[in-house]
């Protein structure tokens, strides 16, 4: 039976949007911070450099390396998230600001593969696919997407361009909406605890697949709370595998989906082109409304996605199963599995 936390969260990481009202929460970068940069980057075009082959010794930055490091603990044990504002993006095409993202990220974790095609830098576009096909992932179209975790210890954004309308980022802190959630229904979290089968997606070479462990929402392990939700693939899961939720279930999951709705636990970003966003996936949800591109496609809306291991974090075993390196063997592997009820 894992430990379940009777008491709410406490200290920075249980955060209120009211916390952050009239307040600097931001990191801008100014010119000496972009010249800074821009020599890291001309030192890896010297040396042929792509992404993948090189880390933060490859990118130097002799004064905003140490910035970094206290922002990675801020991310890991503190707030949650790091918004860097001010990169400049005019000087650079899209394959330079790549090199430049990977670069600065390595000062925040380790890059790590995004699907199964072994992608390490994901574009953030429209890609005009069939928005039926359930396999289509939220960052290939310009629907709306639910609070939700992705597969990595910190998930990184890059603005690279906006959208002609909507397309605001939001993020959700969990701590706080876990205090909420103890509050209200402490008598449902066992279930919040155990979790759910979660669906694979796609992923892998079964595309009827869902994972054959659950996955806890809340997990609770050397003095930190960990969180990992996402509705679509839980309700995926009991659909692939022909199950229906119980009521308490139900209820739990119904209480869930209210409190990361909450406005006071959720902190709104209209990201702009040059803005850098990183988010703790153990520590916030994160999502995005829906939006309006320009009629040209070279001014639709771009965004990098970075996935990037931490081993600070120590998420628990069985959440590190379905993300992280758990799931780079699952899509990997080469098995015989036995299709289930879709």
């Amino acid at each position: 039976m894992p430990e379940i936390l009777e008491t709410p969260v406490s200290g920075r990481s249980a955060w209120t949007r009211s916390d952050f009202d009239g307040k600097h929460w931001m990191w801008q970068l100014d010119e000496q911070d972009n010249r800074e940069i821009h020599n890291a980057y001309l030192q890896l075009k010297e040396r042929g450099l792509k992404i993948g082959e090189f880390n933060a010794e490859d990118f130097p930055l002799p004064t905003l390396a140490q910035s970094l490091a206290t922002e990675r603990e801020d991310i890991i044990a503190g707030k949650g998230f790091l918004l860097i504002r001010g990169l400049d993006v005019a000087p650079y095409t899209v394959s330079d600001l790549e090199l430049i993202y990977w670069g600065i990220g390595a000062h925040l974790g380790s890059g790590i593969e995004q699907n199964a095609n072994g992608d390490l830098l994901t574009h953030v576009t429209f890609h005009d696919l069939d928005p039926a096909n359930p396999n289509v992932r939220g960052y290939q179209d310009r629907r709306h997407q639910e609070p939700h975790n992705d597969l990595a210890d910190v998930v990184g954004l890059l603005c690279v361009r906006d959208a002609k309308a909507g397309g605001a980022s939001s993020i959700v802190n969990m701590a706080s909406v876990y205090n909420a959630f103890l509050d209200r229904r402490p008598d449902l979290l066992p279930i919040m605890y155990r979790g759910f089968h979660l669906d694979h997606r796609g992923e892998g070479d079964n595309p009827l697949s869902t994972t054959d462990f659950t996955v806890p929402i809340f997990a609770y392990q050397k003095g930190r709370l960990h969180c990992f939700y996402g509705r679509r693939g839980i309700d995926a899961a009991f659909r692939k595998r022909g199950e229906e939720p119980s009521a308490d279930e139900q209820a739990a999951l119904a209480l869930m989906d209210e409190l990361i709705m909450t406005p006071e636990y959720r902190l709104d970003m209209d990201l702009q082109p040059g803005d850098m966003q990183f988010v703790n996936n153990y520590a916030v949800l994160h999502a995005r409304t829906a939006y309006e591109d320009y009629d040209e496609p070279g001014r639709w809306r771009l965004l990098f996605r970075l996935w990037l291991n931490q081993p600070d974090t120590e998420p628990p075993e069985t959440m590190a199963r379905f993300t992280r390196r758990g799931f780079a063997d699952f899509v990997h592997r080469d098995r015989a599995a036995t299709p289930v009820a879709s």
